[in-house]
């Protein structure tokens, strides 16, 4: 243990270990009879963890690594114990309320700014790290090529595009990507090529790399490719099969770039946080009993209209049916929260403020689901504020005040965010998206109960929550990391208002929980262990 304990802190974190602090960790990880890789894991993330909090400080001392350990652990029910005391256990402490490392919310604009570095092969943090909301041009120039150079990496990394080597007999042949400016004087030759869908001529669709551009004919593509896997707009990325001919690229076959499962990108970045949050200490073998104890479901619900009568009472029935029994870990509240557009200076602002008075009165009627649940209230389209761009601040305090007094564990939080529970890495998201794709779509979209699958494979193979134009759904520039699907996380919730749906897709599964009120008061409830959904409504009185 000495020897795994000086691998991760010393040699890898450059972090030094006084004697007594080497015993402490050895001593938790024997009196705890953690596995080997379960120590290797629990040691990585408290290294980091320490190399995090204490910058400039490389000097592990006892009493402050103690604090931290004890911090984190101290109320799990598994048994996990410190040198030589027991931490007391019950049910209790085993809600995720017990633990701020266990249920947590991630504001779009704390999102860690991570940018692909093709030069270096790994992630750098853009522009020394400024994010402000009112970037620089750079930022905007760059918005672009960084998607480019994030799904390029990932493409290259795909079996099918990695180069035959002679230890791999079975594979016979792999694609092999072309850039626009390599095309000059190949006509007739067939390329495939990576990059973006733009209309740089009017009427015209163009392919874009970072070495130039080329016209596109879509003609033959019915001919060759009867059926297109995927909705397409400009400012999707692509890739195009096709051939040169009088410098037009006559396009015979489109896809979009294969997608990653979540554990080959984390594998091939594994000390580069991309979804946000502090680190858990706890190993994942903790967490997932911690998940098995209390799999008591997340509601997740869109179109909340709390100046609906029939939205409350509706509201009043779910509550008082959880009341019987153990309370939800979660309900996701995604907006809107009005049946109007919220419209400053109209006299509305009293009666908004009440709305979400209300809620909070109603919630504290149920004494165990206001204490022992989580709230979070992801802002729609027309709640207050923001200025139409993405991500869409929080619901200002001003409307939320009295309602969060009622409440011991409540978020509100930006559109999108992101959400750690135990194990899960969920990213919720108010858009009406399908709507808007299709009506930008380039080429026939398909029609059916099939448009949804094509929708959350755009979304999940374009690693992005919204590809659509800037002119179309505008992105703060130096934010638009905050908008990434990569990597794919356990749980897409793209709440619309379009039908309600549940599918999985990459070991993602995505949740449309559909309109609430406006619907047939009608929700979602997400279950952590056995990672699937449930389709509930509330009978309208």
């Amino acid at each position: 243990m000495h020897s795994l304990i000086y691998k991760v802190f010393t040699r890898k974190y450059s972090l030094s270990l006084q004697a007594d602090a080497l015993l402490y960790l050895s001593d938790v990880i024997k009196q705890n009879e953690m596995t080997q890789t379960d120590a290797a894991k629990w040691l990585e993330v408290l290294a980091d963890t320490w190399a995090k909090r204490e910058e400039g400080r490389p000097l592990v001392e006892l009493a402050p690594l103690k604090e931290l350990v004890a911090a984190v652990i101290s109320g799990t029910s598994n048994g996990l114990v410190t040198a030589g005391t027991a931490i007391p256990g019950g049910d209790a402490t085993n809600k995720p309320s017990s633990g701020s490392d266990l249920f947590t919310v991630i504001d779009a604009f704390d999102v860690p700014a991570w940018w692909y570095d093709p030069g270096k092969k790994m992630f750098t943090q853009p522009f020394g790290g400024d994010t402000d909301i009112l970037a620089s041009a750079e930022a905007k120039a760059a918005l672009f090529r960084q998607r480019y150079d994030l799904l390029k990496q990932r493409v290259m990394r795909n079996e099918n595009f990695m180069p035959v080597s002679f230890s791999d007999q079975e594979k016979d042949r792999f694609y092999k990507l072309s850039t626009i400016d390599s095309l000059q004087g190949r006509e007739g030759e067939h390329f495939l090529i990576f990059g973006m869908l733009s209309q740089l001529e009017e009427g015209k669709l163009f392919l874009e790399d970072k070495a130039g551009s080329i016209q596109l004919d879509f003609s033959e593509l019915s001919q060759r490719q009867a059926t297109v896997n995927g909705l397409f707009t400009e400012s999707c990325f692509v890739l195009i099969d096709g051939y040169v001919e009088d410098g037009v690229l006559k396009v015979e076959e489109i896809g979009l770039p294969p997608s990653e499962s979540k554990e080959k990108t984390k594998s091939a970045f594994p000390n580069v946080n991309l979804f946000g949050g502090q680190p858990s200490l706890r190993t994942e073998t903790q967490l997932r009993a911690i998940e098995v104890a209390n799999d008591n479901g997340i509601i997740v619900m869109s179109d909340v209209w709390l100046d609906k009568q029939e939205t409350m009472d509706a509201l009043s029935t779910l509550f008082e049916g959880f009341s019987h029994s153990t309370p939800p870990i979660a309900f996701i509240f995604i907006g809107d929260f009005s049946s109007k557009p919220f419209v400053p200076g109209s006299g509305e602002t009293a009666q908004y403020r009440d709305n979400m008075t209300a809620l909070g009165q109603l919630i504290a009627g149920f004494p165990d689901i206001a204490r022992q649940s989580h709230f979070v209230f992801v802002p729609g389209n027309n709640d207050p504020w923001g200025q139409g761009a993405l991500p869409k601040p929080p619901i200002a305090e001003y409307f939320t005040k009295r309602l969060a007094s009622r409440l011991a564990n409540v978020s509100f939080t930006t559109n999108p965010c992101r959400i750690k529970y135990c194990t899960h890495e969920i990213v919720v998201f108010r858009e009406d998206l399908l709507k808007r794709i299709r009506r930008n779509s380039i080429l026939p979209p398909v029609e059916g109960t099939e448009i949804v699958k094509h929708l959350v494979r755009t979304v999940v193979d374009e690693g992005h929550l919204c590809p659509l134009p800037q002119r179309i759904r505008p992105i703060y520039w130096a934010h638009d990391h905050a908008m990434r699907v990569y990597p794919i996380p356990d749980v897409l919730i793209l709440a619309d208002r379009f039908d309600s749906y549940s599918i999985n897709y990459e070991g993602c599964h995505c949740i449309n929980p559909g309109s609430f009120s406006a619907g047939d008061l009608s929700f979602f409830m997400y279950y952590p262990v056995s990672r699937t959904s449930q389709y509930s409504r509330i009978p309208k009185k």
